[in-house]
């Protein structure tokens, strides 16, 4: 994702930094949003642009009326998309199946795990009730 940021600043010409001018704003939302469709979350995308999480939200939910109403906003975003998708289209995919796929191994783990304690937690209670019962016994006899 980081070469896909490089390509794209180097292909509009610009520089970036934490300014908040109205080149920066621009460029640096339409790169968020245009990564944001390849990440797995949104903190990814924040670790990359060096942002909080929720101004990647922001840049999310303001995409469309950015589109329409933001002067440049569109070519920049169009330029963004390209490049990303261009650089993130196999290798991303491959990788996040990995990916995927390790996160569905490991909550695999998870859930053996829990059945197991939940089985134990079961087999605690049926000795208690057992032995609640064997007491009873004992003291009718």
């Amino acid at each position: 994702m980081l070469s896909a940021v490089e390509t794209y600043y180097a292909s509009i010409g610009i520089v970036p930094n934490d300014s908040r001018s109205a080149n920066q704003v621009r460029a640096r939302n339409a790169i968020g949003v245009a990564l944001s469709q390849w990440s797995n979350n949104q903190q990814e995308v924040a670790d990359i642009l060096k942002r909080d999480r929720s101004t990647i939200a922001h840049m999310t939910i303001n995409h469309m009326d950015n589109l329409e109403f933001w002067k440049g906003y569109k070519e920049m975003y169009e330029k963004a998309k390209l490049i990303v998708d261009s650089r993130l289209s196999a290798t991303s995919k491959a990788d996040r199946l990995a990916d995927l796929t390790n996160q569905i191994y490991i909550l695999e783990q998870e859930c053996a795990i829990l059945r197991n304690e939940l089985d134990t937690i079961q087999v605690s209670k049926d000795i208690e009730v057992a032995t609640a019962k064997l007491n009873e016994l004992k003291a009718t006899a």
